[in-house]
């Protein structure tokens, strides 16, 4: 939180304030962790119906992923 951040003039404007920055600070954190879940979850439905353009697309997607681990992995050990 910024310092020079107005909360307001009363005590009760202040514990608002500080309320507010609270649930934020909450609805940031959760929407961090359950888009990726989000994620996932469509990803599994739409596999039930159509699993052959979905396994294409894991596959790809599990070779894109091992070919950047290997670089970070050679970059690592030259370091």
């Amino acid at each position: 939180m910024m310092q020079d951040e107005d909360l307001g003039k009363t005590k009760l404007d202040h514990v608002l304030s500080y309320i507010a920055i609270g649930a934020m600070e909450f609805l940031e954190f959760t929407s961090i962790l359950f888009l990726p879940l989000l994620a996932v979850q469509q990803t599994v439905l739409y596999g039930v119906n159509h699993p052959d353009q979905v396994l294409t697309l894991l596959i790809v997607l599990m070779l894109i992923i091992s070919a950047y681990a290997v670089k970070l992995i050679k970059d690592w050990r030259r370091k």
